[in-house]
């Protein structure tokens, strides 16, 4: 009989022990998986900051990176083609949600994946590059953020800034699907001002040059760039090159007024990356990426360069400074 109750008090402590690892291993949260997909740089300290908000947004909504989320960030540097494979890779990689900042990026996921989840953000045309079915109901594996059209709001800015404007120059890169709506709604707002336009296009980073010399021949009073991965890449060069043609020039993201552009006018960005960890959180907790509306932003900014007004011997209304989120002196 001892013996037989030491074998049974052994078979009941083997017992617990399992039952208690059983029970530690159900205690253990699961680690959900972000793959964030970029077409910049690694070293793009713009991409780095947006990362940022995205990770503190997470971080507000409960997550632990390393314990209860991790994000496997990949950069194209460029590339339309590392652009695929990298998304390939995540792909592989079986992550559990996708984050794709702009249109080239959530495109080429979408070829990689119809079924994980991917939250785009500020997306040119969504509709148009066939992302999704709508804002309002996307259909399908992709939801997030989208920018609208702001090419009348711009010209509105170059009117009040340099009455004197005839002719506006827009810098465009063709191959991203967001150009031709943005094109449009800004050659009309141009033209229904009594604006020449000359459409100058860039699709390859040996392109530059030429449209430099082309926006020379234009003889153009205004230089607007629409601001995409591509030509973002680029921001310096055309900044000096502008400054060297002595062209006021404006866009669609923040950074170029504070780097020596004359005015930018855009959506907060930061916002976008916010939204996507609300988006993420959503879709962790049960929801289908395409019954998720796709939003639009609500705030915007308003960044006048001073310096570069009285370099070019320009002196911006105060109407316009008035209205400006951020003045630079």
């Amino acid at each position: 009989m001892t013996g037989r109750r030491a074998v049974l008090r052994v078979l009941g402590i083997a017992g617990l022990l399992a039952g208690g690892r059983a029970t530690l291993a159900q205690q253990q949260p699961t680690v959900l998986r972000i793959g964030a997909l970029l077409f910049t740089s690694q070293t793009d300290p713009l991409a780095q900051k947006y990362l940022a908000v995205f990770r503190q947004r997470l971080r507000e909504l409960g997550y632990v990176e390393g314990k209860t989320i991790v994000i496997a960030e990949r950069f194209a540097a460029g590339s339309l083609q590392r652009l695929d494979e990298l998304a390939r890779e995540l792909v592989d990689a079986k992550m559990d949600v996708m984050v794709t900042p702009a249109v080239a990026a959530t495109i080429a996921m979408r070829k990689a994946t119809h079924t994980i989840p991917i939250v785009m953000l500020h997306a040119g045309n969504p509709i148009g590059a066939g992302l999704i079915e709508s804002l309002a109901r996307p259909g399908g594996n992709v939801t997030g953020t989208a920018n609208l059209p702001l090419g009348g709001k711009h010209v509105d800015l170059m009117r009040e800034v340099l009455p004197r404007i005839t002719r506006l120059a827009i810098l465009v890169n063709p191959t991203n699907a967001g150009t031709r709506l943005f094109v449009a709604n800004m050659t009309d707002a141009a033209r229904n001002a009594n604006l020449d336009v000359a459409i100058v296009e860039v699709s390859r980073p040996e392109d530059f040059l030429q449209a430099y010399a082309s926006i020379r021949s234009a003889r153009a009073d205004w230089l607007h760039v629409l601001d995409e991965p591509m030509i973002s890449a680029r921001r310096a060069e055309w900044v000096e090159f502008a400054a060297a043609a002595r062209l006021p020039l404006s866009s669609d993201v923040a950074e170029t007024a504070r780097v020596g552009g004359l005015i930018s006018y855009s959506a907060v960005i930061a916002d976008h990356y916010s939204l996507a960890a609300v988006y993420v959180d959503k879709i962790f907790k049960g929801a289908k990426p395409g019954e998720l509306p796709v939003e639009q932003p609500t705030r915007y900014e308003l960044i006048v360069n001073l310096k570069t007004a009285k370099a070019l011997g320009l002196a911006v209304p105060q109407s316009v400074l008035l209205r400006a989120q951020e003045v630079v002196q």
